[in-house]
């Protein structure tokens, strides 16, 4: 306490009525002291000398404002700040503070304006821009507000709040940009990356952007952290599934009651479990699918494919029943047509079957295989020369294929359609020989050995064929092609069923293989 140096009484009483003073001489700089120290009568009293004193201070107005505004006298405030607008319409800082008291009043499209004013002024307060933004979005002027916020980030490029409320509002409009609010929360998912409320828009925006691969450890991540998004489970699961991740989307669903489950995701889990050939569990979700809303058309194609699967074919033929009555579409008539037709052939309906399968033809008249399912059913219903015709148009057509460039792709088709019009002929050929018919039995083996060679150009080593050749060329005395074939298919199969009858015919013709 010895150095404590100690002013004399009279001293202090001269610095006080200094200071006093110099306050009275300046009641701006008297205003602005009480300001400080929270005395916000005082420092309106003040800012009032300070505007009687000189009228043409457009400071002094705009501190007078600024103390009726810290101190709720919104509708004294707005009177001074207009006055020193009018002295000084330069100053951002008026605008600002006009804009802070319109703000206040929640008269919003006064404090955009004055806010945007102040903003042409002083391009790069950061704190102007933001308050613009805010103010817009509550507003829902939406365009203000992105605007802003974007001149915000340009200013301040890490501005969490800039970064969440325009991400939100990009969330928020219709339609939804879900393109412009994916780098914004990519920035905010780095600066706060254990935010949920962060983590959880984020990976909404990568599931809706399609970014499936960079969506699954951010959704996995969300679900450990808040196992109530349930919307999350079934976005990783479609997110699995398109990135071919199956198995885990499958387990994803399993662990869901399936009535919880909305059609689509029922619709992606059945798809999922028909891709890992699960076709019974899969049939049983599309069921729940369609009971939940028969009327949904879009359900029946693949439904009525997958009851093909399990074999349930009645279920399946009025399933395609309701396709065909909802959706008039040329392919998915045509498609419905033809499985009616071959769920009909496993049933045996065969008469049934043709309609159909005429009726596909009516939209396909160029498809391949619908051809063939009604030379089968011809075949089914022993009308032969239907059965031959329809036959030669599956030829024609996959020829016609193959020199437009789809080469081998219908290979079996034409196999099966050469063999069975040969087996054909050689049957009609065996009867008109047996009527003592040579002259047409003698044609109809020549195009039974025609369209037989064909397919056995197609399959080498069909022994049945060898067979069915060696006997044509037999029957119409052919006796080294006859035995051409009776070798060769006692080379390529002599154990097989047929080696017996090809030695009977080599018997039958007085040659042996080799000599």
């Amino acid at each position: 306490m010895k150095n404590l140096i100690k002013l004399p009484f009279v001293v202090l009483v001269s610095l006080f009525i200094l200071s006093s003073k110099s306050f009275a001489d300046d009641p701006l700089a008297a205003g602005k002291a009480a300001l400080d120290r929270g005395d916000l009568q005082g420092a309106i009293s003040a800012f009032r000398e300070a505007v009687q004193k000189d009228k043409k201070n457009p400071q002094a107005y705009l501190w007078l404002g600024t103390a009726l505004l810290k101190a709720d006298s919104l509708e004294q405030a707005v009177v001074p700040l207009i006055q020193a607008r009018d002295l000084d319409s330069t100053n951002p800082n008026i605008y600002n503070r006009l804009g802070d008291v319109y703000r206040a009043q929640n008269i919003p499209a006064a404090a955009i304006d004055q806010y945007k004013k102040a903003a042409a002024l002083d391009t790069n307060n950061v704190d102007l821009y933001t308050k613009l933004a805010a103010v817009s979005r509550k507003a829902r002027r939406y365009p203000d507000a992105v605007d802003a916020y974007i001149r915000v980030l340009a200013l301040d490029s890490s501005n969490v709040v800039a970064l969440r409320q325009l991400g939100e509002i990009y969330l928020r409009t219709k339609p939804k940009q879900f393109v412009k609010a994916l780098p914004l929360f990519e920035r905010l998912s780095k600066l706060q990356p254990d935010s949920l409320s962060i983590q959880i828009p984020y990976g909404r925006t990568l599931f809706e952007t399609l970014h499936y691969e960079k969506f699954i450890p951010i959704g996995e991540g969300v679900l450990q952290r808040d196992a109530s998004q349930t919307e999350f489970e079934t976005m990783l699961a479609e997110a699995y599934i398109k990135t071919g991740k199956i198995d885990s989307a499958i387990k994803k669903y399993d662990k869901r009651n399936p009535d919880s489950l909305s059609i689509d995701d029922l619709l992606r889990y059945a798809k999922a479990l028909r891709s890992k050939e699960l076709f019974e569990k899969a049939a049983d979700i599309y069921q729940k699918a369609y009971r939940r809303d028969s009327t949904r058309c879009s359900i029946y194609y693949e439904f009525g494919t997958l009851l093909m699967k399990v074999r349930r074919y009645g279920d399946a033929i009025s399933v395609f029943k309701k396709k065909v009555a909802c959706d008039t579409s040329s392919g998915y008539q045509f498609a419905s047509e033809l499985n009616m037709s071959m769920s009909m052939m496993q049933l045996k309906q065969f008469k049934e079957a043709k309609e159909h399968t005429l009726k596909a033809i009516e939209f396909r008249s160029d498809n391949i295989q619908a051809w063939q399912v009604l030379a089968q059913i011809y075949g089914q219903l022993e009308q032969t020369d239907d059965e031959i015709t329809a036959y030669k148009k599956v030829i024609e057509l996959a020829t016609a294929a193959a020199e437009n460039g789809d080469g081998s792709k219908y290979n079996p088709q034409l196999l099966e359609a050469y063999r069975m019009i040969g087996v054909r002929y050689l049957i009609e050929a065996t009867k008109l020989q047996k009527d003592k018919k040579e002259a047409e039995a003698k044609k109809k083996y020549a195009a039974s050995i025609e369209y037989l060679k064909k397919a056995l150009q197609l399959d080498p080593k069909d022994c049945q064929m060898l067979l069915w050749l060696g006997q044509a060329n037999q029957n119409i005395s052919n006796k080294e092609d006859a035995k051409k074939y009776y070798c060769k298919l006692l080379q390529q199969c002599p154990s097989g069923k047929e080696a017996k009858d090809a030695q009977s015919g080599l018997d039958g013709i007085g040659m042996k293989c080799g000599q």
